[in-house]
């Protein structure tokens, strides 16, 4: 809910890209930003809104027929520690923006705290989640633009929310693409700003008035607009599942459950499928680190002679701190990569992909097979995929594909079947 908007002949475009440029190729000054202090995260700040801007004066034109016009109503930056600091539009006071960013509808602005919120984006996940997190309130100016555009007319607040999603990702799409002259982001740069989308998303056990989605939600809706372009965040859009005010009462299923029950079910689950396509079917041997006789720091060590070692402690943090499925997924992602290799070859990447999809797939058949809470599953399951690059290698046995487009094999096998993945 955030506007984006320059004024008029306020923007000074640099020659050369600042000495530790990131995402930056040329940076813009913020001196339109109003309360700007100049600071390296305004700066930030302005490119990515100035450079927004600029796409969507040609792609408003391309795809939608109509003139865009900028923000009438500009940039407001924040600091939100200042108990002085004059509020933006669309608050009271300045201590409401606190670690936010939105775009005001009425007056078609957009403001950020530059306090508590961009520099701890930039901080923890790098540059591009200010890219995205300020890409998405210019999603919101955008459908605001374009009034009821949607093919329901739907304007639930999530909806709202998850369109601006997936207008972000069409303007993301062109800025990995090299079309942006001023900013650029590589997978790993791409994978870091997901990883963020995931971590601001809605807990699932509630559904608030101003919900931005579950983290399947948004990757979900960003990605559509990522790989379909704009015209795609106009047409319905599946969520994961209504939301329960006490989440799942089963709570996470503890280790031992995990190893005694899970596992064999996803090595059956998968064997079956390797046989039914005359392929071979070669499961990793899972061990406890005293039994295999070796230990890493990750849950799953490969020890060779196809014999993984699982540590449990690593496993029971997993669980505590990202939930069960998460930790499950690591484990189903073994089996998924050797079911992977006994049908498929090709490159690293290309088998990873497959086992991403394939695990997706067995994921979304434990979903609708049992009464637990699906959407918090599924959240929960996209953590461990864009997890950082040990963990993909750990889920996806050598894959060199990015997170990103794990992710969308694992979304494309959790809405088709095992047999879908290619």
């Amino acid at each position: 809910m955030v506007l984006l908007t320059l004024l008029s002949g306020c923007t000074a475009l640099r020659s050369a890209p600042t000495p530790d440029p990131g995402v930056v190729r040329h940076s813009v000054s913020p001196s339109f930003v109003f309360g700007t202090d100049s600071s390296a995260v305004d700066e930030l700040a302005a490119t990515v809104v100035t450079d927004a801007q600029d796409y969507w004066e040609g792609e408003f034109r391309g795809t939608f027929g109509r003139e865009w016009h900028d923000l009438d109503g500009g940039f407001f930056s924040v600091d939100t520690t200042d108990e002085d600091a004059a509020p933006p539009p669309c608050s009271a006071s300045a201590a409401e923006l606190t670690g936010n960013a939105y775009y005001c509808a009425s007056v078609d602005a957009i403001a950020w705290d530059r306090a508590a919120m961009l520099p701890v984006l930039r901080d923890h996940y790098g540059q591009s989640a200010v890219v995205l997190v300020l890409a998405h309130e210019i999603g919101h100016a955008v459908a605001h633009r374009l009034g009821g555009e949607l093919a329901s007319g739907e304007r639930s607040p999530l909806r709202i929310e998850t369109t601006a999603d997936c207008y972000a990702g069409s303007y993301v799409r062109w800025v990995v693409d090299g079309d942006s002259r001023r900013l650029r982001m590589d997978s790993a740069e791409l994978d870091a700003a997901l990883r963020a989308l995931i971590n601001f998303a809605d807990p699932v056990a509630r559904r608030v008035a101003d919900a931005h989605g579950t983290a399947y939600e948004r990757t979900g809706a960003f990605q559509d607009g990522y790989t379909n372009g704009p015209r795609a965040c106009t047409t319905e859009r599946e969520f994961s599942g209504e939301r329960t005010p006490e989440g799942d009462s089963r709570g996470n299923r503890d280790v031992t459950e995990l190893l005694r029950e899970r596992v064999p079910r996803a090595r059956e689950f998968f064997g079956e499928l390797v046989k039914q396509r005359g392929g071979r079917w070669n499961p990793p041997k899972l061990l406890d680190s005293e039994v295999a006789g070796c230990e890493g720091p990750a849950i799953l060590t490969d020890c060779g002679g196809n014999v993984l070692a699982v540590n449990r402690e690593r496993l029971r943090r997993s669980i505590y701190e990202l939930g069960d499925q998460a930790a499950e997924t690591t484990l189903i992602g073994a089996f998924a990569t050797a079911a992977a290799r006994g049908t498929t070859s090709g490159t690293p990447e290309r088998l990873g992909i497959r086992a991403a999809c394939l695990t997706g797939a067995y994921t979304g058949h434990l979903v609708r097979d049992t009464d637990r809470a699906g959407g918090s599953d599924l959240n929960e399951a996209i953590r461990a995929v864009l997890a950082g690059d040990a963990a993909h290698r750990e889920v996806f046995g050598t894959s060199t594909a990015s997170g990103f487009d794990e992710l969308r094999a694992f979304r494309g096998g959790v809405s088709g079947t095992a047999e879908s993945c290619s």
